[in-house]
């Protein structure tokens, strides 16, 4: 199937209109940008399922009551080293940031922290958190559970989340940064092929009988995505659903109590409590080295680390940001809409 048109666009302007829009939807502006920020650095990262897309589905957030924009979050439980932000139903991105701030003062002192937040909406992309700790010196491990979309291993029914995992490491320059869903495709790539009408690789969803499906409508129509590595997959996805979920207070996804969003996770560690911070460095790049210079099966495609492409991505778009046509007209039309109601 043919590949929609793609667009560049200055990133000032993505992120004026992402920040337009959420305004538009009730939002204080120093709310909306800090989320427009978040949407746009997925998408010019190569995340698109994470990126501006999401304005669509925020906006029938807010219109059914599942976020109050203009709410901030709040501290529920401080026991110094361990944290409950409560979102209160506001962005999920203004909560996390929240929990970064908390994690990097705490974690100077205690050596190692949780947090854990409830009450809470799309997160967004989980590699961004991660990200801004290891870049503050600091290693983080990253997880929630979400609404219920993916089949057990061997099963039919939407039973996990796709219960992203992530984690970061502070390096001499770009941090390493993990970012991955637990199932076989995040479901904003799902959602983002149903939007640019294109199929889905086989072994990602399954239709509403259980059947394979590459047709990304069967997955909203009653399907199913599927663990990523079978078994691996779905094993990792069980321990980030009851921990994502009895952690935070949110519920896992399968308990009859679960509370809709995503229950996050956040442990941090500060190496240098543990070992001297120059030699734990020392360590993670003479690694990264040695596996970055190793031969690679094709000499078109070179051996890479975590963040890598993300980074290369980011550094080849020049200030730029790419959208898929038909999204940005989605967008375009929504912001349209917003404006003529009010």
């Amino acid at each position: 199937m043919t590949s929609p048109s793609v667009l560049k666009i200055a990133r000032a302007e993505v992120v004026a209109e992402a920040t337009t829009i959420l305004e538009l939807n009730g939002t204080p502006h120093h709310l909306a940008t800090e989320v427009a920020e978040s949407l746009v650095g997925a998408q010019e990262v190569g995340h698109a399922s994470h990126g501006l897309i999401r304005l669509l589905e925020y906006t029938k957030f807010v219109e059914r009551g599942q976020v109050i924009p203009n709410a901030e979050p709040t501290i529920v439980t401080d026991n110094a080293s361990a944290i409950v932000i409560d979102g209160n139903w506001g962005w999920g991105q203004i909560a996390c940031k929240l929990a970064v701030q908390l994690a990097v003062e705490r974690a100077q002192s205690h050596g190692v922290m949780g947090i854990t937040i409830r009450s809470c909406n799309h997160i967004g992309r989980l590699g961004e958190y991660v990200e801004l700790l290891a870049e503050q010196k600091l290693v983080s491990l990253m997880w929630c559970n979400a609404d219920p979309a993916v089949a057990a291993f061997g099963g039919t029914q939407r039973l996990l989340g796709t219960n992203p995992f992530a984690s970061g490491i502070p390096t001499d320059e770009k941090p390493l940064v993990l970012d991955f869903a637990t199932s076989a495709s995040a479901e904003g790539k799902i959602r983002v092929a149903r939007a640019n009408g294109q199929q889905v690789k086989p072994g990602q969803i399954i239709d509403k009988e259980g059947k394979p499906s590459t047709n990304p409508n069967d997955f909203y129509e009653g399907g199913a995505l599927l663990p990523f590595g079978e078994h691996k997959g779905y094993g990792m996805s069980l321990m980030i659903e009851l921990l994502g979920g009895a952690l935070s207070g949110n519920h896992p996804s399968i308990n009859d109590n679960y509370v809709v969003g995503n229950g996050a996770v956040l442990l941090v560690i500060n190496p240098a409590k543990f070992v001297p911070y120059g030699e734990f460095l020392s360590d993670v790049v003479q690694a990264s080295s040695r596996i970055r210079q190793s031969p690679p099966s094709d000499p078109a495609f070179p051996v890479m680390m975590p963040g890598d492409l993300e980074n290369s991505i980011k550094a080849k778009n020049g200030g730029m940001v790419f959208v898929d046509e038909p999204i940005w007209a989605s967008i375009m039309s929504l912001k349209a809409e917003l404006q003529s109601s009010h």
